[in-house]
């Protein structure tokens, strides 16, 4: 049964704001013409409760509330036009059931959207590294690949870094634990203040993190990372710590749609600079299919294909 929820919710959250707006929209008119069609013997009007659900899980809170009033008022009208057969006794009784039926559309999307605000709560805490404040390996891989899949869709420029700490075990084995989680706190506050509201940061192992950042090109990368690494090292200074920073910085113009194969070519270049002295930045770009290794050049030829 989750399998066949997360679907569906992996179906419909990918319609666009008007499919999201029309879907219950149709839900709520085959709702009303059933109900009326087949009379107030059978119950159906309280399936009503769908498009408002939909609309509320999905959509804004505004739609769900100007939902909840169609809903209400088209379930008055199949009771006034049912009327005939089903006659009421009291003039007032479809105005009173119509505030009843109200009452519990308002309900329902209170819960709603209580139940979501926990949801998405529980589910960003599920993908955030308790020390640093940056993404977890499971959350970071989880927002990156989708980045990269429509980075790759629409031939957008990305960068993706990848940061190790010189001598980090070092600061654990003379200084303690306490201490070296000081300076990976200290590291993720920088990155994160450092990056867009739009980039990704990531803490992929124990000292090692990584960095996205979508819409940018070669020159928007150096200079992002060059102000990093001194605000990085200044950091350092001020405390003391004999902490360094190895990293990668690969720039696609057009990147590979797999995050797994860019993840793969800042680590490599990372470990070039850690072969070769420590404590530095080394940039890449793929700049044109010549440039681009093979198993990118594929991705290429697709797209420009269709």
């Amino acid at each position: 049964m989750d399998r066949i929820l997360q679907k569906l919710d992996s179906i419909f959250g990918q319609h666009s704001a008007t499919r999201k707006w029309a879907i219950p929209l149709l839900m709520l008119g085959f709702i009303s013409t059933t109900s009326y069609l087949v009379g107030y013997e059978i119950t159906v009007s309280l399936f009503l409760l769908l498009p408002v659900a939909l609309t509320t899980w999905y959509g804004s809170y505004r739609n769900s509330i100007i939902m909840c009033l169609l809903s209400t008022f088209i379930w008055y009208l199949v009771d006034i036009g049912s009327s005939s057969g089903h006659p009421f006794n009291n003039p007032l009784a479809p105005y009173w059931n119509s505030i009843i039926r109200m009452g519990l559309f308002l309900i329902t999307v209170q819960l709603l959207i209580q139940l979501k605000s926990s949801l998405n709560a529980e589910k960003e805490l599920s993908r955030t590294d308790n020390l640093t404040g940056a993404m977890n390996k499971r959350g970071f891989n989880e927002v990156a690949e989708k980045m990269f899949e429509l980075a790759a869709r629409h031939i957008r420029p990305t960068t993706i870094a990848y940061i190790d700490l010189d001598n980090f075990k070092k600061v654990n084995d003379k200084f303690g634990h306490f201490e070296g989680d000081k300076v990976l706190q200290t590291v993720g506050d920088i990155l994160l203040k450092s990056v867009r509201r739009s980039d990704v940061v990531g803490r992929l192992g124990g000292d090692e993190f990584s960095i996205i950042l979508p819409e940018t090109n070669e020159i928007g990368a150096k200079s992002t990372f060059t102000k990093l690494k001194s605000d990085l090292a200044l950091a350092m200074k001020e405390h003391n710590w004999p902490i360094g920073f190895s990293i990668g910085v690969v720039s696609f113009d057009l990147p590979p749609a797999r995050l797994d194969e860019a993840i793969r070519s800042a680590d490599e270049l990372m470990y070039h600079v850690k072969r070769h002295g420590k404590n530095d930045i080394l940039f890449r770009h793929y700049q044109s299919d010549k440039k681009i290794p093979t198993d990118f050049r594929r991705r290429i030829n697709t797209l420009r294909s269709t």
